[in-house]
């Protein structure tokens, strides 16, 4: 590739140019502003020509695949240097420039001043190059040793002084510019940037790193940018001619969002079983009337509405729903007392209970409560229900078999971990101490001596989410169709605790009943 371009740099040189004057065999063309011709051959050429070569521009042209072209500033000083001795750094502009300014140090001790022009058949310095002051140097006659000398003294005391054209920015003289755009970063900090000159370039540079040159200008460049931080990225590029435009674009990547991703309850996930000989339950309580809240405890109880009838097989109407001020103590035991009564079938029906918001121990701390929504503090014995009374309404009425979901603590405290009531103390009764019907399976939020928990970003208590996430088929471990309750258990154990524990507590569901009976599905 290397060796491509540099033929086309030397065919761009010699295609610029303009025709051969029988008196002058290599011609080159001075800006258009100018409108003339310089023969650069007709002058001379200083001692830097290699050996075995007439002193002739375009001999050296023609010879070597990269030369240089140095100019005296000076009128009285030698006008041309030519050298090919940097040949081996066709390419690395920035070597071939040091190369050329230790070769030209004759002309340097001469105590002239000296100015590369041309470098590996590039133009650097087009000013320089086109200027009317080049021309009246090169139009000197040679000089005499006495005048070199006194030229020498004069220079060596004194600044060389050019009349070259009036400079202004040479991005506004050429129009060179280039256009830089990014992507990203994305997840892993990856930036792909796109660099685009308006004309071949000699060079380009991103933050010092050289990337060299390339026809049509065009770069594409990946990087990875430092996490938590602005990086900057500084592109310089320069055309053949050595005009320059520069670039400064700034990326800013942000440390990802370490935080778990929940996707919401979805009733519309669960198959829909057949309808079945069984009736809900379904009590949540969130804004009690005296005591503090149970957050999202009315979300819960109005969402597994639709999962009881979806995953349970639940005609609606056939499900009791008591949400918050509907949910007091009277409405808790007439739905006991005489609902449920009249929805069993004595041995045939299969009940349903779900039940979230706040629990207690009993007074004498070896029996459960829960708390009505006006549940008065300093009546708690007359105002909260004994869940010892649901289980008894429950067996009264010969079901088929009953189940118990209870997103609830008995710890004392809420959802969110405060005291619930001052008195409350932390249940002493023992798991292998609490008994339960032959036919009845529970699962509960927690141990006796846990907080049951709600998460602001599940909007749910902890319990009563992974509970219905588990019915849209998530605790269908083994894939065949069916929840069992022992693998709704498992599902739950893993889930709620981690959970909790990324809320720096500790929550463990409580099974009780027969691990083997199908949940969800037939």
């Amino acid at each position: 590739m290397r060796k491509i371009i540099r033929l086309l740099l030397s065919s761009l040189f010699l295609i610029a140019l303009n025709g051969l004057a029988a008196d002058c065999p290599l011609n080159l063309q001075i800006a258009d502003t100018l409108k003339k011709t310089l023969c650069i051959d007709k002058f001379p050429i200083g001692n830097t020509v290699p050996n075995g070569y007439d002193k002739k521009l375009n001999d050296i042209v023609k010879n070597f695949k990269c030369f240089s072209l140095a100019v005296s500033t000076d009128s009285k000083c030698e006008a041309v240097g030519v050298s090919n001795k940097w040949d081996a750094h066709c390419g690395n502009v920035k070597a071939g420039i040091q190369r050329n300014e230790d070769a030209l140090g004759q002309c340097q001790r001469s105590g002239c001043a000296c100015k590369l022009v041309i470098d590996t058949s590039v133009i650097i310095d087009a000013n320089l190059f086109y200027s009317k002051t080049l021309e009246a140097n090169l139009e000197d006659k040679p000089q005499s040793n006495e005048d070199k000398k006194n030229s020498n003294s004069k220079s060596n005391n004194s600044e060389a002084k050019l009349d070259l054209p009036k400079q202004t920015d040479k991005k506004q003289q050429t129009g060179f510019s280039i256009n830089v755009e990014t992507t990203g970063p994305d997840s892993s900090g990856l930036v792909v940037i796109q660099i685009q000159a308006n004309a071949d370039t000699r060079s380009l540079k991103i933050n010092d790193e050289e990337l060299g040159g390339k026809i049509g200008g065009k770069y594409t460049v990946k990087k990875i940018v430092r996490v938590g931080q602005e990086t900057k990225f500084t592109f310089t590029g320069t055309d053949i001619g050595g005009n320059f435009d520069s670039k400064t674009i700034s990326v800013t990547r942000q440390a990802a969002d370490s935080k778990a991703v929940f996707t919401q309850l979805n009733a519309a996930n669960v198959k829909q079983q057949p309808a079945r000989d069984a009736i809900a339950i379904i009590i949540g309580i969130e804004k009690y009337k005296r005591v503090a809240k149970a957050d999202f405890a009315n979300a819960d109880a109005q969402d597994f509405y639709d999962y009881a009838s979806r995953a349970l097989g639940i005609k609606p109407e056939d499900i009791k729903l008591l949400v918050d001020d509907g949910a007091d103590d009277v409405e808790i035991y007439r739905t006991f007392q005489n609902w449920l009564p009249l929805k069993v079938k004595k041995g045939k029906t299969d009940v349903f209970v779900f039940f979230s918001g706040h629990g207690l121990p009993s007074q004498d701390g070896k029996s459960l409560v829960l708390l009505p929504w006006g549940v008065d503090k300093d009546f708690v014995d007359k105002t909260a229900i004994n869940q010892q009374e649901i289980i008894s309404a429950l067996q009264a009425v010969q079901p088929k078999s009953v189940t118990m979901f209870i997103d609830s603590c008995y710890s004392g405290q809420t959802r969110s971990g405060d005291t619930l009531l001052a008195s409350a103390r932390p249940i002493s009764l023992k798991v292998s101490e609490t008994s339960y019907p032959a036919n009845f399976t529970v699962i509960s939020a927690s141990a006796p001596d846990q907080l049951s928990s709600s998460s602001p970003e599940l909007k749910h208590g902890i319990f009563s989410y992974y509970l219905m996430k588990g019915m849209e088929g998530d605790a269908d471990l083994n894939k065949d169709g069916r929840i069992t309750v022992a693998e709704m258990q498992e599902y739950l154990s893993d889930m709620v605790g981690r959970q909790a524990m990324g809320m720096n507590r500790k929550q463990q569901p409580q099974l009780f009943g027969d691990p083997d009976r199908i949940l969800v599905g037939r």
